[in-house]
Order: C-alpha cells, then sequence, then structure tokens
C-alpha cells in the first residue's frame, strides 16, 4: 500500500495537483507541495475507524502541516500528535 507523509508547510504557492493559487500549502514526503483541499479529498483515501470512514478535512491538514514544521516531534506528542498520525494512503 503506498502511502504518503506530511511533513511541512508553505504560504502563498501554487499546488502542484490542480495548479490554484494558494495562502496554505502543504509539502508532503515525495516532494510536492499541495493544497490542504487536494490532500484531503483527491490525493489520499479516507480514514478509518470502527469500520467507518471518516476524514479529518482541510482544517486539518492545515493544522498537522503546521505543527511538522513548526514542532519537535517530543511537542507533538505531548499534545497527542503522534507519527503515524501525519501518515496517509494514496488514492489509487
Amino acid at each position: 500500500m503506498n502511502t504518503v507523509s506530511i511533513v511541512g508547510y508553505e504560504e502563498d504557492g501554487h499546488c502542484e495537483h490542480c495548479g490554484r493559487a494558494l495562502r496554505h500549502c502543504i509539502r508532503i514526503s515525495d516532494g510536492r507541495v499541495v493544497g490542504a483541499t487536494c490532500f484531503d479529498k483527491k490525493i489520499t483515501k479516507p480514514q478509518s475507524y470502527n469500520g467507518k470512514s471518516f476524514r479529518i478535512g482541510s482544517e486539518g491538514i492545515i493544522r498537522y502541516a503546521k505543527m511538522a514544521q513548526f514542532w519537535s516531534e517530543e511537542k507533538r506528542a505531548r499534545n497527542g500528535v503522534y507519527p503515524h498520525m501525519l501518515t496517509f494512503n494514496l488514492a489509487e
């Protein structure tokens, strides 16, 4: 199964998935810079919890990206965000 992780955050860029100009950009582990909406709805599959699928939404994606960029792994763990939470399955 192919996965991709959120590795950072940038402001004022362009989505490499759809080409739109963006205020919030997400850097992912495969080297692309994409928008939160494209990442959440097009690039990744929904996550599953107790047999039900869900998505964390673009606001959650932006929050995770800012944490990945500016917070240490220790600080993220203290606030309940662990490395496996930044990894998502790619859509086929």
